[in-house]
């Protein structure tokens, strides 16, 4: 997708003016200590998500409010989808423009596959790891986009009888799958090994 899709801000309204550290609630300045906060608050929040989970419904609205269940303590625009562009690796993610409508469009697609609910093990992975890709592809929210997918992934997955050993996965794996899966032709190959390698039927 090309440059002019995007619209490429010069300061970042997340970011706390002349620094570079995210707007938070905590009143933290600097980046380092606001992910040491961070982990510790969205840790605990994810063991309350575990005991109380969002309600499944598997559309926009459910990714959005587990995004604001991990981070509504920490960051205020917690939960709400992202409005300045962002990228990692040298390559912007999708158009913050376009994140409403992409985010449907795949979710309308999830449903459309039943929810993967009917699928075997492997074949399970494979299709959740596609999901996986294009959701991170868009990178719909500021910050937290990896801890909010697998708890969405989490949810989809014990529908259909599994779960992912994502503690086995290192961080270095999972951002070259989902760098691979973002590229202008997708390949999905590594995402789909790494969830294959760690699904466990429950």
């Amino acid at each position: 997708m090309g440059y002019d899709n995007y619209d490429l801000q010069e300061v970042d309204p997340y970011l706390i003016p002349g620094s570079t550290c995210l707007q938070n609630s905590l009143g933290i300045q600097d980046t380092k200590s606001l992910n040491r906060a961070e982990a510790e608050i969205s840790a605990a929040a994810l063991a309350e998500l575990i005991v109380q989970p969002v309600e499944p419904t598997f559309d926009r609205e459910h990714l959005c409010c587990i995004h604001k269940r991990l981070f509504g303590d920490i960051y205020p625009w917690a939960g709400t989808l992202r409005e300045s562009e962002t990228g990692k690796g040298g390559m912007l993610f999708l158009p913050w423009r376009s994140i409403p409508e992409a985010v449907d469009e795949v979710l309308a697609s999830l449903q459309r596959e039943h929810l993967l609910a009917s699928l075997g093990e492997k074949e399970f992975a494979e299709r959740a790891a596609y999901y996986l890709g294009r959701i991170n592809a868009i990178h719909p929210f500021r910050e937290g986009n990896g801890r909010a997918q697998r708890v969405f992934l989490d949810q989809l997955a014990e529908l259909a009888g599994y779960g992912f050993e994502w503690s086995a996965i290192s961080g270095e794996q999972m951002a070259l799958a989902c760098n691979e899966a973002r590229q202008e032709e997708p390949d999905y190959r590594k995402l789909i090994r790494l969830l294959q390698l760690h699904i466990v039927t429950l």
